[in-house]
């Protein structure tokens, strides 16, 4: 076998590594731009965990096969990726890249690694690839530092864009004025649907958009939802692996595809499909206003898994140092091969990766990881980074926007899918049937209704969806207690307002759970059942009006003391046995004085 053969360059960037690192990370992005071609890939399931990657490409005429092992990376320092080829010129390769800290900025240093086997690929690695590699690298690195510095709009060169549909676009586009959004989001959409690289329009996250755009994050998601029914997007629901954090399903366009149950293939593992944790909205352009080309150029990069901050690849019976990432976010290991997830250590240790759990061992100065099996172990430091771009399915299926506008949208009939952490919001009137006897049918309900309009309004406003009403009352869910919190004193407040005019005044009960539930397809609308919702209505009958009732382990979380300290009340604990609930339940009553007008 021929000798090694090293590729290595450096250029410099004036811009901090930091800065640098998320556009470099996009491994697949960056394959694009230098023309690589797309890669097929098979996936075998490996008994010990995890799984065998095999990929297939013909890059410059030469078909090439080869085992693709995990990425290794720490952010913002380095990444690598190691093949080994199965017959060729080439017999392995570790390609990848370092960042180091300068005076004026970081040093990118660029480095291919092959492994010839015969003098064929001497002269292929050296001559043809080698070049080639760091040519095509150079003039990316100079885009991005261009990109980064403000003088380039692409974040890449090259990246294909596929032509356009303008009169579809412009005819959709007018829809949407119509319906009276603001110019300028009207004109980000336009310039973000014509302009932007294939990949990026093929899986877009409203939330991520949004954050680039430095726009409200709820006008959006709105602007998307319309432009779905405008025939300019599509809807997307994407199960995420919860650990890798990738789909890895064929996508559904309708919750009523969704299974309860999926399998990530590249990790080997099986989750269920839990609304609130690994279902995804995302939306992709209409074939009819713009082709996307959907092809797959890396696999596992870390562009693609913000919230690994790094990983390591361990051969049987290998120990390695590892120096940690510089970060101030709380990390925890992970392993596909280790069953247990374990908080990270603050002080330095050896990280033992047994099947069932991580064993830590003092160590002195440094950590190291150490992998004692007969296979081998991919071991990830993973933090939240990233969540906040996700759009879970309980986040926006709660929303009433989404809810007026996509009403089909529900699961299939014959599932029952679970949402981990729901918040539940009940209201009713306090004497409403006494005040029907009193003014009389047409004027109590006109009342009635109003009411209605005040409660729909706010929890739309908030973020939160109506699931249904029962007689006078309400239940809404919402993807955030503090959300919820400020919906409640919105209902009080506006009550309050509304009853300052009339003669009868509505007294309003309002009570709110928090906790997991099951999203099920009731009459063809997404509803939720189980204890938590349960409870939430037990506790709205004990309200006495115009007050907000909520269980110890409600009252006691952070959110709703800082909601107490936010309207200056005092809540009066109490001590109830409800129905359905084996031992009395301690409960707080918050009194809610905006809806009092005496």
């Amino acid at each position: 076998m021929a000798g090694l053969v090293k590729i290595e360059e450096t250029v410099d960037l004036p811009l901090p590594r930091a800065a640098v690192w998320p556009m470099l990370a996009k491994t697949d992005w960056i394959n694009r731009a230098v023309g690589l071609p797309p890669v097929k890939y098979h996936v075998e399931p490996l008994p010990e965990g995890g799984s065998k990657v095999i990929a297939r490409a013909k890059i410059l005429g030469i078909p090439l096969v080869w085992q693709e092992f995990p990425f290794e990376w720490t952010e913002p320092e380095f990444y690598q990726v190691r093949r080994i080829f199965h017959g060729g010129p080439l017999a392995e390769g570790v390609m990848g890249l370092r960042l180091r800290e300068t005076s004026s900025g970081c040093a990118v240093e660029i480095f291919a690694h092959f492994q010839p086997r015969n003098a064929s690929g001497t002269f292929l690695a050296r001559n043809i690839i080698g070049p080639k590699t760091m040519r095509d690298m150079r003039v990316l690195l100079r885009h991005v530092g261009e990109h980064l510095a403000g003088q380039q709009p692409a974040v890449m060169p090259n990246l294909p864009t596929a032509f356009s549909n303008l009169t579809a676009l412009d005819d959709g586009l007018k829809k949407l004025r119509a319906e009276n959004f603001p110019e300028p989001l009207i004109t980000r959409l336009r310039e973000f649907l014509i302009r932007s690289p294939d990949v990026e329009l093929s899986h877009i996250r409203p939330f991520a958009v949004a954050k680039r755009w430095r726009a409200d994050r709820w006008d959006v998601l709105k602007l998307f939802l319309h432009a779905t029914r405008a025939g300019l997007m599509n809807l997307r629901w994407e199960v995420l692996c919860p650990n890798c954090r990738a789909t890895r399903l064929p996508r559904t366009a309708s919750l009523a595809d969704l299974a309860r149950t999926a399998h990530c293939d590249v990790c080997n593992i099986r989750f269920d499909a839990e609304f609130d944790k690994s279902v995804e909205l995302k939306f992709s352009v209409n074939p009819s206003v713009r082709p996307c080309d959907e092809q797959t150029f890396c696999l596992v990069g870390p562009g693609a898994r913000p919230h690994i901050a790094a990983q390591v690849y361990l051969e049987p019976n290998e120990k390695r140092e590892w120096t940690l990432p510089l970060t101030n976010r709380a990390l925890r290991l992970r392993s596909v091969q280790v069953k247990a997830v374990a908080d990270l250590p603050s002080a330095a240790v050896e990280i033992i990766c047994h099947p069932e759990k991580f064993e830590f061992k003092s160590s002195g100065s440094a950590f190291s990881v150490r992998n004692p099996n007969p296979f081998p172990v991919q071991v990830a430091l993973e933090s939240g980074a990233g969540d906040d771009e996700i759009l879970t399915a309980a986040r926006v299926t709660n929303w009433q926007e989404f809810r007026d506008l996509f009403a089909a949208e529900v699961i299939s009939p014959t599932e029952q899918v679970v949402v981990g952490s729901q918040v539940v919001l009940f209201t009713d009137l306090r004497g409403s049937t006494a005040m029907y006897s009193k003014i009389g049918d047409a004027p109590a309900y006109a009342l009635v209704r109003d009411h209605f309009k005040i409660l729909h309004d706010v929890v739309a406003a908030n973020h939160g969806g109506v699931v249904k009403t029962i007689g006078d009352a309400v239940m809404a869910v919402f993807g955030s207690l503090t959300e919820a919190l400020a919906a409640a004193r919105a209902m009080h407040e506006q009550l309050g307002k509304m009853n300052a005019s009339q003669k009868i005044r509505l007294q309003l009960k309002s009570a709110l759970h928090v906790g997991p539930c099951l999203a099920v397809n009731a009459n063809d609308k997404l509803d939720f059942f189980g204890s938590v919702v349960n409870l939430a209505a037990r506790l709205v009958g004990s309200c006495a009006g115009d007050e907000l009732v909520v269980a110890d382990e409600v009252f006691r979380r952070p959110e709703t003391q800082e909601f107490l300290h936010e309207i200056q009340q005092s809540a009066v604990a109490d001590q109830e046995q409800f129905t359905g609930f084996p031992e009395p339940i301690r409960i707080w009553r918050i009194p809610m004085p905006a809806g009092r007008t005496d």
